[in-house]
């Protein structure tokens, strides 16, 4: 099932994405993401640029290279395009709840916000 609003078009989907990942490459160290949010977007990143899994599950005693993949693992068939939209979005999410204690809260919030305001205008 989709959650990709019917107004958007691929290429307002990809712009979306390119910007979020634009702005957690610049403000990685300003962004607080728990534990749980790290392994979504890690997920959702690997959805959205690889696809479907395509390695085999790390050993016993690789726990992070295990938990990524698992993560990952849970969003076999998701379609590429879904899941940057929903990177994007779990994006959002981490910014506004990082935003407080940041040493630079205000440009990650516009920035992001710049991202959702677009996609409540169209």
């Amino acid at each position: 099932m989709s959650t990709i609003p019917s107004h958007y078009s691929k290429p307002f989907v990809h712009q979306r994405f390119r910007k979020a990942l634009s702005i957690v490459q610049h403000y990685s160290s300003s962004l607080e993401p728990t534990k749980d949010q790290r392994l979504e977007l890690y997920a959702l990143f690997k959805q959205a640029s690889t696809g479907n899994v395509n390695t085999q599950r790390p050993g016993i005693f690789d726990v992070v290279g295990r938990a990524k993949w698992d993560a990952w693992k849970q969003l076999e068939g998701l379609s590429t395009l879904e899941a940057k939209h929903r990177y994007v979005e779990a994006f959002l999410r981490v910014a506004s709840e990082s935003s407080s204690g940041t040493t630079n809260p205000s440009s990650i919030c516009h920035n992001a916000t710049i991202i959702d305001t677009r996609r409540k205008q169209r």
